[in-house]
């Protein structure tokens, strides 16, 4: 069974593969250019002890990686963050990003965090029903807001009370 840790400086090249992987492959970030393991440092950096990111880690190799974001600048917001979980694409359906969601959803209230959003693109039917099942609630849908993979996707917008 993997282990859930806080990623650490050296992670940043596993955390960039993973990222990447979703990238180039999939609607589950909008990103369309490959981040590299010195941008991974430097956003690991940012995130600070109060927005944390996990690393999911079997047999010493980081499998996986979540985190809570910022989500404004603004004061008003700084009891809300954004979530976000990805697994390397060879260990995806085995449950590692309920996991990782629990963890970091576990860790919320201790750092003052009031409410968890979360952006999922609407063909993302595993991440969908993955937020349902950890009692995210839809608060609404943005209709066409990115383009990738020659077409224009839709956004659904989730929260969870913590």
């Amino acid at each position: 069974m993997p282990e859930i840790r806080f990623a650490a400086p050296e992670d940043a090249e596993s955390i960039a593969r993973i990222y990447n992987q979703a990238v180039l492959h999939s609607t589950a970030t909008f990103d369309q250019e490959p981040k590299t393991a010195e941008d991974r440092r430097q956003w690991l950096a940012h995130h600070g002890p109060r927005h944390p990111v996990l690393a999911l880690v079997e047999d010493g190799e980081v499998i996986g990686w979540g985190s809570l974001t910022q989500y404004s600048d603004r004061r008003a917001y700084d009891g809300t963050v954004e979530i976000s979980t990805y697994i390397d694409e060879s260990h995806l359906g085995h449950g590692y990003g309920t996991m990782l969601s629990e963890a970091l959803i576990d860790l919320a209230p201790s750092l003052g965090i009031h409410v968890i959003l979360s952006r999922i693109c609407t063909e993302n039917t595993a991440s969908l029903a993955m937020a349902a099942k950890l009692g995210f609630r839809e608060v609404g849908v943005m209709h066409e807001v990115g383009y990738k993979f020659d077409r224009w996707l839709d956004v659904v917008l989730l929260e969870a009370l913590v």
